[in-house]
C-alpha cells in the first residue's frame, strides 16, 4: 500500500484540530445536501412537524455513529477508511410499502430487517471472491460518480420555484464549480484542501445576493426552535413479517452500494492498487448494517456509504480516518440543533449540483480506471456493458415501471448502483460456466513464433480479468523461456522432428502462473549470476546466465525433473 501524491494526509496521519474540523463542516455540508431527503420524505408519509423533526435528528445521530464504527475498524466491524454515510431516497419504495400494511412503526421494523440483511450478505462477498472481480468493482464506482453527475445535473436544471431566472442558477452553478476547480487545480496546500467548502461558501453567497433562497426558507428557519432532544421509539417500532422480502432485497442492493463505496475508498488510498480487499469490504458492510439497526431503533432512515463524501476526501487531500471522528462529533451534535439542521437545508440547489458533478468527475473516472486495469474478454465486455447499460438507464426505466406491483419491481428496481452491479454479478457467474482456470496448449519450440506464445497468454489474460502489465511480463519471459530450452538443447527430439513443449497457464485471485511441460533436462535455476571468468572458462556459466535471468523476468522460478518429464513453473503475482 503506497501513499498516492495527490493525498496530504493520509488514512493514518491526523491532520491538526483546526484543519480536521474545517474538513468535517466540509463533508457535512456536502452530506447536508441529502438532509432534505428526511423532512421531504416526512411530508410524503403526512407526519407531524414534531415526528418530522424526530426523523432527521434520529438519522444524523445514527450517521455520526456510523462514520465512526466504520473509521474505528474495530472487533471485525468496519472498514478502516473514512467513508461518511447518507441517506438515499431510494429506499423510499420499500418504506412506504412497509406503512401501508403496518403503520409508521412498520417502517422501522423493516430498517431491522435490512441491517440484519446487510450482516448477512457481509459474508457473501468474501464467498464469491471469484465473482466480486476488479471490473465489478469499477463498475460499482463508475455507477456511483455517473449517479453523481446526474443528481448534480438534475438539480442545477430543476429548482423549486419557477420564480428564479434560470440565467441566475446558470451563474451560481458557474461561480460554484468554478472556484472549486481553480482552488483544486491551480493552488495546493489548504486552499486545495478546503477546495470544495470554499466552493460552497461561493456559491451560497452568490444565491443570497441574487435572491435565490426563496423568503419562506428564511422564515422556516427564524420558526425552528434552538434544541431538539431526540427520543428513541417515538414514532413507534414493530415489525411485519410480510416485509421480509423487501427488506432483504432492499439490504442486499444496500451492500452492493457499500461494496462501491468501500472499493472507491481503498482504490483513492493506494497508489498501487490492485484488486478489491473483500476482508475490507465485508468489514465495511457489517458496520453499515450493524448502524442500520442503530438507526432503527431510533427511528430514523435507513442509511448507506457515501460514494460523493469518498470521492470528495480524495478530491480534497484528505482521507484521514481521524477527520471521522470529527465528522461524527458534529453530526451528533446537530441532532440536538434543529436551526442547524434547517440552514443546511436551505442550501440551493445549484450550489449542491456544482459540488455533485466536481465530485462525479474524480469517482467516475476512479472507475474507469479500475474497469481499464484489466484486459477483458467478450464475456467481460457483456458482463460490465450491460451493467454499464442497466445502471445509467435506471431512471428510465424506474419511470416505465412507475405502475408495477410495489411489492416486486418497486423493491428490486433500487439505485442505478444496485441494478447495474447485481447484473454485472449474476452475468459474471453465469460465463464463469465452462471457463476453466487451467488451460493447455502444446506448441514446438524450434519452430514456434513469439506471436504464438503472445496470442494464448493474452487469451488467457482476458478470460481471466488479470492485469495486462502482468500478462506482458508473462509473455517476454515464457518466450525466453522457450529460446533457452531450443538454443540449449534442453527438449527431447520426438519423432525425430518436433521439440514439443506443452504451455499450461493456471490463474487464481494473486498469481498468473506459466508452466512448460516437456521431456528433456532441467534449466539450472541460479539466484547469483556467474563471473566474467566463469563465462569464458565454463561453457555452462551460459546456461547458468540464462536460468539467473529468467528469476529476475518472473517473482518466482521453480523447476523439477522426474525421469526427463520436466517442468518449469513461472509464477507472477497479479
Amino acid at each position: 500500500m503506497r501513499k498516492p501524491d495527490n493525498i496530504l494526509y493520509w488514512t493514518g496521519d491526523k491532520p491538526p484540530r483546526q484543519i480536521a474540523l474545517i474538513l468535517a463542516l466540509q463533508q457535512m455540508s456536502f452530506l447536508g445536501v441529502y438532509l432534505v431527503v428526511s423532512p421531504w420524505f416526512g411530508r410524503i408519509l403526512h407526519f407531524a412537524p414534531e415526528q418530522s423533526l424526530q426523523l432527521i435528528s434520529a438519522t444524523l445521530l445514527g450517521s455520526g455513529i456510523g462514520v465512526m464504527l466504520q473509521a474505528g475498524g474495530r472487533w471485525g466491524i468496519g472498514s478502516g477508511y473514512f467513508i461518511p454515510l447518507q441517506v438515499t431516497s431510494s429506499t423510499f419504495a420499500a418504506l412506504t410499502l412497509a406503512k401501508s400494511v403496518g403503520g409508521p412503526g412498520a417502517m422501522f421494523g423493516l430498517v431491522s430487517a435490512l441491517g440484519l440483511a446487510q450482516l448477512a450478505f457481509s459474508r457473501l462477498f468474501v464467498r464469491l471472491r471469484a465473482v466480486f472481480t476488479v471490473e465489478v468493482a469499477g463498475t460499482a464506482v463508475l455507477l456511483i460518480g455517473l449517479g453523481l453527475g446526474y443528481s448534480g445535473i438534475k438539480l442545477v436544471l430543476e429548482t423549486d420555484s419557477a420564480q428564479v431566472p434560470t440565467l441566475h442558477n446558470t451563474l451560481v452553478c458557474a461561480l460554484t464549480l468554478g472556484t472549486m476547480v481553480v482552488c483544486n487545480v491551480w493552488f495546493s496546500g489548504y486552499l486545495r484542501l478546503f477546495s470544495a467548502f470554499l466552493g460552497l461558501c461561493a456559491g451560497f453567497a452568490a444565491s443570497w445576493w441574487l435572491d435565490i433562497v426563496p423568503p419562506e426558507h428564511w422564515e422556516l428557519l427564524q420558526q425552528t426552535p434552538l434544541l431538539h432532544l431526540p427520543r428513541p421509539m417515538h414514532i413507534g417500532w414493530h415489525f411485519d413479517a410480510g416485509l421480509i422480502l423487501p427488506a432483504v432485497i432492499t439490504g442486499l442492493f444496500l451492500a452492493l452500494h457499500g461494496f462501491g463505496a468501500v472499493v472507491a475508498a481503498q482504490r483513492f488510498n493506494d497508489a498501487d492498487w490492485k484488486r478489491p480487499d473483500l476482508d475490507q469490504v465485508e468489514r465495511g458492510i457489517r458496520a453499515e448494517g450493524l448502524t442500520n439497526l442503530i438507526c432503527s431503533l431510533l427511528n430514523g432512515l435507513p442509511i448507506t456509504s457515501s460514494g460523493g463524501a469518498v470521492g470528495l476526501a480524495a478530491a480534497t487531500g484528505c482521507t484521514s480516518r481521524h477527520v471521522a471522528y470529527w465528522l461524527g462529533g458534529v453530526m451528533i451534535t446537530l441532532a440536538f440543533l434543529p436551526k442547524a439542521i434547517v440552514f443546511w437545508d436551505i442550501l440551493p440547489q445549484p450550489v449542491a449540483g456544482s459540488a455533485m458533478i466536481f465530485l462525479a468527475c474524480f469517482t467516475s473516472l476512479a472507475g474507469l480506471q479500475m474497469i481499464a486495469s484489466r484486459l477483458l474478454d467478450s464475456r467481460k465486455i457483456l458482463a460490465v456493458g450491460i451493467g454499464l447499460i442497466l445502471g445509467v438507464s435506471y431512471e428510465p426505466l424506474k419511470t416505465l415501471l412507475e405502475n408495477a406491483p410495489p411489492g416486486l419491481l418497486k423493491t428490486v428496481l433500487f439505485s442505478g448502483v444496485g441494478l447495474g452491479v447485481t447484473a454485472a454479478v449474476l452475468l459474471s457467474a453465469l460465463f464463469r460456466f465452462r471457463d476453466h482456470t487451467r488451460e493447455r496448449r502444446r506448441l514446438d519450440a524450434r519452430h514456434s513464433s513469439f506471436d504464438e506464445v503472445m496470442a494464448f497468454l493474452e487469451q488467457q489474460g482476458k478470460s481471466w480479468g488479470a492485469r495486462a502489465e502482468v500478462v506482458r511480463r508473462a509473455e517476454y519471459a515464457t518466450w525466453q523461456a522457450f529460446e533457452i530450452l531450443a538454443e540449449h538443447g534442453l527438449v527431447d527430439n520426438a519423432d525425430g522432428e518436433k521439440n514439443w513443449i506443452e504451455i499450461e497457464t493456471i490463474f487464481n485471485e494473486f498469481t498468473f502462473s506459466v508452466v512448460l511441460h516437456y521431456t528433456g533436462s532441467t534449466v539450472s535455476l541460479s539466484m547469483h549470476p556467474p563471473s566474467h571468468d566463469e563465462l569464458l572458462a565454463d561453457d555452462g556459466a551460459v546456461l547458468q546466465m540464462a536460468g539467473y535471468l529468467l528469476h529476475r523476468l518472473a517473482d518466482q522460478v521453480r523447476s523439477r525433473n522426474q525421469d526427463r518429464r520436466c517442468e518449469l513453473r513461472l509464477i507472477f503475482n497479479d
